[in-house]
């Protein structure tokens, strides 16, 4: 039943397939050809597709026994040394009766260590001790981790590799008991307990648990009960009893037997199927005289002549002496001689569970979680992302046409605003049209309102000439403006924007009005020019002009004095006939 590992097959089997991780780093694989997702490597799957071949041993202890054998050198951890891998453990900071949390990345990288420090007769390279540590990671998942949480107990795994490594029985019972000790260096109830779940997860794993007993409770009391201390279970009696076998261990030391036996020849004849030599387990009938079995007769339970399957049986495992083969047969002898020392066939390990709480080998297939179907998870986002497109189509063919009559309304409204702009605009452009041709004559002197007379100004006149203690100041010949010149004195105005005040606070002249002011004008040109036929034109005196004309201060000042008073009454002889005139004197 040897199966050797082929490299072609494995790329075979893997072709296809995807490894991907979830959220919480828990690898599965992905099958683009079939468009399925599991959580088992496809290697895996087929290395327990492969268990099917044993499924017709009879005896469940050997049948698990087969099974995790077959596992262990699909595996490679046959090649792997329990001391090697318990210092790779060390080495990542899980020492001996370390109990802590181990995630499934750091797990890849653990088991991948431990591959690599496997025997160089192996020739395991790096690329194939990262391929074995996923297998090993898968097999660890399916034990402890079955909902797939991404955290797993280390001191679970470390356990299952010290059954599953290279090394003697012996020392991995050493082992196991530094995992469980407690400081004390006593086992406790509870890390017993924790123990015999752990290891039973395995052959429930292959299918067999419910043959081991389920419980392990029965199991913890035959160990408790075996102990003198209340304390706890010293060293001794946990060895102790292990060697009897108890029924839900018992597949292990069946396991180290079949793994030291696969080579061993026999130098017997199976009387069943005469296959000579024997390889492997030898089996005697203490019944019948030189009745020998090969394993695959006695896995069958295969019968001959006066054999019977009741009769009390001998297993060798390796090679036997001529001394061994005399006392079987002394054996055998003696129980056909006398009735009183006839052996029966009886159990071989510590019964825990009674045989009617037993199960058969073919109960039902252990709980596994649904693996995340990524095609299944594609198809939903497609439609969820096409009903989202569809009902967002419809939302913004509502909202396009809501957006469309809000924008309207808003076009309607700045229409209306615009038109009632142009009428205010027409309207005071028209206001600004009329009061530009009505003021289009000469402006009314600042300070005087239109409608006072010329007495008035004579008055004002005289009133200011008569009061003024200062000289009067020169004055300067009135000149028309260049025509050529442009106007740069001061600002031109326009229009009426430039008023201090409202227009509506200006009164328009009448007619009348405007006419006497036009005749006013006409008398003051006429006057300003025979004052410039009367005095001469170098009359202009000043301040700085007194040094150049030689002539003392105060007699300056008293002509200008007798000039300002010849000068007004000239002004009012010129005033009063023009304004009896317009009065109607």
């Amino acid at each position: 039943m040897e199966i050797e590992s082929d490299d072609h097959l494995y790329d075979k089997i893997v072709e296809g397939w995807e490894r991907t991780e979830t959220e919480k780093g828990v690898p599965y694989y992905v099958c683009h050809k079939t468009e399925s997702t599991s959580w088992n490597h496809p290697f895996y799957l087929k290395v327990m597709e492969e268990l099917d071949e044993y499924r017709d041993i009879r005896y469940a202890a050997y049948r698990t026994a087969f099974k995790i054998r077959h596992i262990q050198k699909r595996l490679k951890l046959h090649h792997v040394k329990l001391e090697a891998m318990k210092e790779m453990f060390d080495c990542h900071g899980y020492p001996e009766s370390c109990d802590t949390v181990i995630g499934c990345e750091e797990l890849q990288e653990l088991l991948t260590s431990v591959y690599q420090s496997a025997d160089q007769a192996a020739n395991i390279t790096i690329q194939q001790a990262e391929v074995f540590a996923q297998l090993l990671q898968n097999l660890v998942l399916n034990l402890f981790d079955v909902d797939r949480t991404g955290c797993l107990r280390v001191c679970s795994v470390k356990q299952v590799l010290i059954i599953l490594t290279s090394a003697r029985l012996a020392d991995k019972y050493r082992s196991l008991y530094h995992e469980l000790a407690e400081p004390s260096t006593y086992i406790s109830s509870k890390n017993l307990t924790a123990f015999l779940q752990d290891l039973s997860q395995l052959p429930d794993l292959l299918q067999e648990g419910a043959i081991f007993g389920g419980d392990v409770t029965a199991t913890v009391n035959s160990c408790i009960n075996m102990a003198d201390s209340s304390v706890g279970i010293s060293e001794d009696q946990f060895y102790s009893w292990l060697l009897k076998e108890p029924q839900t261990l018992v597949w292990i030391p069946t396991f180290h037997r079949l793994a030291a036996s696969e080579t061993v020849k026999h130098e017997s004849k199976c009387n069943i199927c005469k296959t000579y030599p024997i390889v492997g387990f030898r089996y005697r009938c203490l019944q019948c005289f030189n009745f020998d079995m090969c394993q695959q007769c006695f896995y069958m339970g295969c019968t001959k002549k006066k054999h019977k399957l009741k009769h009390p049986i001998q297993e060798y495992c390796l090679s036997t002496t001529t001394k061994v083969d005399t006392k079987a047969f002394l054996k055998t002898l003696r129980n056909n001689i006398s009735k009183k020392h006839r052996q029966k066939s009886r159990q071989k390990y510590l019964p825990v569970v009674a045989e009617s709480h037993l199960f058969s080998h073919t109960a039902g297939m252990r709980r596994e979680p649904p693996a995340p179907d990524i095609h299944e998870t594609l198809t939903q986002q497609i439609q969820q992302l096409s009903e989202a497109e569809a009902q967002f189509k419809g939302q913004s063919s509502a909202d396009a046409l809501s957006q469309q009559r809000h924008l309207e309304k808003i076009i309607e409204q700045l229409k209306e605003e615009n038109r009632r702009l142009q009428e205010k605009i027409m309207t005071m452009k028209e206001s600004s049209d009329t009061e530009s041709n009505v003021s289009g004559g000469s402006r009314p002197l600042s300070g005087v309102s239109p409608g006072d007379t010329p007495r008035h100004y004579k008055t004002l006149l005289s009133s200011k000439l008569a009061n003024s203690n200062q000289p009067l100041s020169p004055i300067v010949p009135v000149q028309s403006p260049d025509p050529d010149t442009p106007h740069s004195r001061g600002p031109q105005y326009d229009s009426l924007d430039f008023l201090e005040v409202s227009p509506s606070h200006f009164t328009l002249p009448s007619l009348t009005n405007s006419r006497e002011c036009l005749d006013e004008e006409e008398a003051m040109d006429a006057l300003v020019n025979k004052m410039q036929l009367i005095f001469p034109s170098n009359m202009s005196y000043s301040v700085y002009s007194l040094p150049k004309c030689g002539v003392e201060q105060d007699e300056m000042l008293q002509a200008a004095s007798t000039i300002g008073s010849a000068m007004t009454d000239f002004v009012s002889e010129a005033i009063m006939p023009h304004n009896k005139q317009s009065l109607g004197y």
